[in-house]
């Protein structure tokens, strides 16, 4: 299994890239804006400007999912043993392997898929306080637990 220490740099890096993107998205909006000059058209530049706000605020929000999600990689004890599925821990089946940290999504590392998945996920709450060799059930169909870090 690979490390808890490897993925969870692998997942910090790529949402410290994707701040990055939307940082660069978001000056290009803001350099957008000033270039444009109000024409004669009123309308036309009114609309665009709400356009350029709207996306400023959705690269925002998208930015602030992204800080929670890093915070919340943060926040795991690396080095912390477990018996059972909590918060923190690396799972894996014979299916897939799940990081119970924070919802990212799946990441290919050594020709492996690891899934970052949130505690409050309903995957997650389906494997919760189940221990290594136990199965459990989601949308129907059976995952046997194979290891847990």
């Amino acid at each position: 299994m690979i490390s808890k220490t490897k993925i969870r740099k692998a997942f910090l890096d790529l949402l410290t890239q994707k701040i990055t993107d939307i940082k660069v998205e978001l000056e290009a909006i803001r350099e957008s804006a000033t270039s444009e000059t109000k024409s004669s058209m009123g309308d036309k530049y009114e609309t665009s400007r709400e356009m350029m706000m709207q996306e400023r605020n959705r690269l925002g929000s998208q930015m602030e999912v992204f800080l929670n999600q890093i915070a919340a990689l943060n926040t795991i004890n690396l080095e912390k043993k477990y018996d059972k599925v909590s918060y923190g821990c690396l799972v894996q089946t014979e299916q897939a392997t799940f990081f119970i940290s924070a919802a990212v999504g799946p990441l290919t590392l050594e020709n492996q898929s690891v899934f970052a998945v949130s505690g409050e996920a309903p995957l997650a709450k389906a494997m919760m306080e189940k221990s290594k060799e136990d199965s459990f059930f989601f949308n129907g169909k059976s995952f046997k637990i194979k290891d847990i870090a």
